[in-house]
C-alpha cells in the first residue's frame, strides 16, 4: 500500500485499527437457481461435455468440488490458456491438458462446453479459431468482463466458482440415481482415458527419446526435477519454454504445486518464489528460471540470504532468450531465413550464474549431465533444509526454430576510438 509522504512524516498521529472482518465480503455470491437448473440439465443430456477451468478455480478454494464434480460426471478437464495453477491434478486420467479447438476430443464432437473459472477460450485479443464451436457453452464464475469476449454465451452462471460447483452438483444429483450416474460416469469416463492413456504413453515416449545428450534436452532436465524434489514442492516457474510433463502437477497432499506468471513478464520469478517461501515456509520452493529471466531480478539473491529465505533455484541455462526467439522464427521472415536473430543470443561471453549468486553469499554450482543434476540438487536440498538458499545452473540445448543460431550483433566500442581513454 503507498502512503503519502506527509503522512510517513508526520509525528504523533494516531489512528484506531479496525478488524480485517469489517472489510472483508464474506458471503459469497451463488448463481441463479434457475440457471443452475438449465446447466445442471445441459449436463446430464451432452453427449460429449468438456470442462475448461481458470484461475478462478483456486482463487474461490474449488479445486475439490471441480474433482469430485468430474468423477461424479466422468468429465474431461482442459485448462485455459494461460494459468498460475494447476486447479485440477494433471496426472488424473481425465485431465487432457490445455484447450485447444483442434484437440482430438473436441474433434470427436463436443457438444457442451463448460467454462468454470476461466477466461474465454482464444487468443488474448482475437480468437485462436476465426470459427464459434458447434458445441454450446456455459460459463461459470465472477469475471463477467471475460466471458464472451471471443465466443458467444448460451448460459451463464454468475457467482462464486465454488459455491456454483455445489450447487450444479447438488442440481444433477437430484435429476439421476445413484446407478443412472454412476452409468453415465462410467460411459463417458471410459472415452477420456482412452484418449489420455494413449497421449500419456506418447508423450513419455517421446521424453525419453530426448535423454541422454549434451548439452541436456530441456525434457531431462524436467524429468530429473521430477524425480529429485519434494513429493509437495511448490514450482515457481519463470521458464516459458520450461519441459514440465514428467511432473504430478495438482493441488492434493503429495502433489507437486505449479505457480507460474500468466503475465508472460520477465523479472517475476525469483521475487514470487521468495514470497512462495515466506507463505510457505514448512515446504520446499523451487525457482525454475531461465537464463534471461535471472538477469531482471538477480538482486533477489540477496534478499534470501540477508533474511534466511532458503530456496532452490534451477537456473535452465541455453543461452538465449528462447520464448522470443520462437516468436520471431514463426513470422517465418528474415530473421527465420538468415538466421540471425536480433538480441536472442546470449553468449559470448557466458554469463556465469553460480558466481553471481556466489557475489550475493548464496552457494551453488554448474551441471551439464543427468547423474550431475540429480546429485546437485540432493547438495542444493540438503542446503535449503540447512536455512540457506541455493542455486544449479544447467547447461541445457536449445530447441526449437533457429536453435543452432549464435549470432548476435557486432559491435566495439573500444575499436572505434580516437583516444585510449
Amino acid at each position: 500500500m503507498a502512503m503519502a509522504h506527509y503522512a510517513l512524516e508526520a509525528k504523533g498521529i494516531k489512528a484506531q485499527i479496525l478488524p480485517e472482518s469489517r472489510f472483508m465480503i464474506r458471503t459469497p455470491a451463488r448463481p441463479g437457481a434457475a440457471a443452475v437448473q438449465e446447466a445442471a440439465k445441459l449436463l446430464v443430456e451432452a453427449r460429449r461435455p468438456l470442462l475448461v477451468v481458470g484461475d478462478d478455480v483456486w482463487k474461490s478454494g474449488a479445486q475439490a468440488q471441480l474433482l469430485e464434480l468430474s468423477e461424479k460426471l466422468g468429465l474431461p478437464v482442459a485448462d485455459s490458456a494461460t494459468m498460475s495453477y494447476r486447479n485440477f491434478p494433471v496426472r488424473h486420467p481425465h485431465y487432457i491438458g490445455a484447450f485447444s479447438m483442434g484437440s482430438g476430443l473436441v474433434k470427436l464432437g463436443v457438444d457442451l462446453i463448460l467454462c468454470v473459472g476461466s477466461r474465454d477460450f482464444g487468443g488474448r485479443v482475437v480468437p485462436s479459431s476465426p470459427e464459434a464451436p458447434e458445441a454450446k457453452i456455459v460459463r461459470l464464475g465472477m469475471d463477467t468482463a471475460s466471458m464472451s469476449r471471443n465466443y458467444p454465451t448460451d448460459l451463464a452462471l454468475v457467482g462464486d466458482v465454488k459455491e456454483g460447483l455445489i450447487d450444479l452438483q447438488t442440481a444433477v444429483e437430484s435429476m439421476l440415481t445413484n446407478s443412472k450416474m454412476a452409468s453415465l460416469a462410467k460411459l463417458r469416463s471410459e472415452e477420456v482415458r482412452g484418449i489420455t492413456t494413449a497421449a500419456w504413453a506418447s508423450a513419455s515416449a517421446a521424453r525419453s527419446k530426448a535423454f541422454g545428450r549434451s548439452p541436456m534436452h530441456p525434457e531431462e532436465v524436467g524429468a530429473v526435477m521430477a524425480r529429485a524434489l519434494d513429493k509437495d514442492a511448490i514450482v515457481v516457474s519463470e521458464n516459458l519454454t520450461g519441459a514440465y510433463g514428467a511432473f504430478p502437477f495438482g493441488f492434493r497432499e503429495n502433489e507437486h504445486m505449479w505457480l507460474g506468471n500468466t503475465g508472460l513478464g520477465l523479472g517475476w520469478g525469483i521475487g514470487a518464489a521468495t514470497g512462495a517461501k515466506l507463505a510457505a515456509p514448512d515446504r520446499q520452493v523451487v525457482c525454475s528460471i531461465g537464463d534471461g529471466a535471472v538477469m531482471y531480478s538477480a538482486p533477489g539473491f540477496w534478499t534470501q540470504v540477508r533474511y534466511g529465505v532458503p530456496v532452490l533455484t534451477v537456473v535452465w541455462n541455453n543461452l538465449n532468450y528462447q520464448t522470443v526467439r520462437h516468436a520471431y522464427h514463426g513470422y517465418n521472415g528474415r530473421m527465420a531465413k538468415s538466421g540471425h536473430y536480433a538480441g536472442m543470443y546470449l553468449g559470448d561471453p557466458d554469463i556465469d550464474f553460480v558466481k553471481l549468486a556466489e557475489s550475493q553469499s548464496v552457494a551453488g554450482e554448474k551441471v551439464a549431465s543427468a547423474s550431475a543434476l540429480e546429485s546437485a540438487l540432493q547438495r542444493g536440498i540438503a542446503a535449503t533444509r540447512d536455512g540457506k538458499p541455493y542455486l544449479v545452473e544447467v547447461a541445457t540445448a536449445r530447441v526449437g526454430g533457429g536453435a543452432e543460431s549464435t549470432w548476435y550483433e557486432k559491435f566495439n566500442l573500444a575499436g572505434k576510438r580516437k583516444r585510449l581513454v
